[in-house]
C-alpha cells in the first residue's frame, strides 16, 4: 500500500476471521431418503459461477459401491441433522423419483433432481 508520502505503508489489509464449532463437512455423510432408507452418500458439491452451493453429488443405489451410480440432488431440498443424528442429511424426495435422476457425467450439463418443480415447468403447462 502506499502512504500520502508516495511510498509503501507498513500498514496491513483488514482481515476477518470468524470460527465456529458448527461448522463441519458434508462428504461422506449418509443421505436418508423420504421414509428413511438409506439414499446413498454425499459424495461432492456442486457451486454455480458466482460460488452458491447448488446441488449436492449423491453416490447411489448399489450395494458396497458396486452398481452405484452419482446423481445431483437440489441443496435446498436437504435437512442437515434430522432427528438430532450429526451424521445423517435428509431428503424428502421419492426413492422411485431418486431412482429415475438422471447420473451426474463429468463434462456433461448437470440435472439436478429436486422435490418441487421448477417455477419454468408451471409456466410452460399453461
Amino acid at each position: 500500500m502506499a502512504n500520502a508520502a508516495g511510498g509503501l505503508s507498513d500498514a496491513k489489509p483488514a482481515a476477518t476471521l470468524s470460527v465456529s464449532q458448527h461448522l463441519e463437512s458434508v462428504l461422506g455423510k449418509r443421505l436418508a431418503g423420504a421414509s428413511g432408507e438409506n439414499a446413498g452418500r454425499i459424495v461432492d458439491v456442486l457451486v454455480d459461477g458466482t460460488g452458491q452451493v447448488r446441488a449436492a453429488v449423491v453416490d447411489y443405489g448399489g450395494f458396497l459401491g458396486i452398481g452405484s451410480r452419482k446423481i445431483a440432488i437440489s441443496w435446498s431440498d436437504l435437512r442437515f441433522a434430522p432427528d438430532g443424528s450429526p451424521n445423517a442429511v435428509a431428503v424428502e424426495i421419492p426413492p422411485e423419483r431418486l431412482a429415475r435422476a438422471p447420473q451426474v457425467v463429468a463434462g456433461q450439463p448437470v440435472a439436478i433432481v429436486s422435490a418441487h418443480k421448477p417455477p419454468w415447468h408451471r409456466a410452460a403447462r399453461k
